[in-house]
């Protein structure tokens, strides 16, 4: 069975926290409680917007960098990283559980010999939807050309 969302886990700690129901959130945030109950369900994406996400974070008493980042975001808070490397590269290691580079490249982006790339996961713990089956467009395929 999968883990739970780690959005989602917050946001409904926060509700019970509160003594909040999913509709009092929605209201006080200016949410469509419809949509918002599917984001809790994992069918649709948290909201993208920082702004909201800190309005539901101060809502439920949150720490908003970690609602956000839970929302698979980057805070503003956090801008330096794309201007320091050195920053980026130790959070990057942090992040992925690696002792040096958990990417396979050091700072100047060579790969040391013998080291393969690894993999990295969905951020926030989120993976796509299964791909849907193909919809038949011909459904006469196969039918002799004289029967049609």
């Amino acid at each position: 069975m999968a883990s739970k969302d780690p959005f989602a886990s917050r946001v409904e700690a926060g509700l019970r926290g509160r003594g909040l129901t999913l509709r009092g959130l929605c209201r006080e945030a200016g949410l469509d409680a419809s949509f918002f109950s599917k984001v809790l369900a994992g069918k649709r994406s948290p909201p993208s917007e920082e702004g909201m996400l800190r309005r539901i974070a101060d809502i439920l008493r949150l720490d908003a960098v970690e609602l956000i980042v839970s929302a698979g975001r980057i805070p503003a808070e956090w801008s330096a990283l794309c201007d320091d490397a050195d920053l980026f590269h130790e959070v990057h290691s942090r992040a992925t559980r690696g002792a040096g580079d958990a990417d396979g490249f050091d700072r100047r982006g060579r790969r040391p010999e013998g080291r393969r790339p690894q993999a990295m996961g969905p951020v926030g713990g989120r993976t796509r939807p299964p791909e849907e089956p193909p919809i038949e467009i011909f459904p006469h395929k196969g039918l002799s050309e004289e029967l049609l």
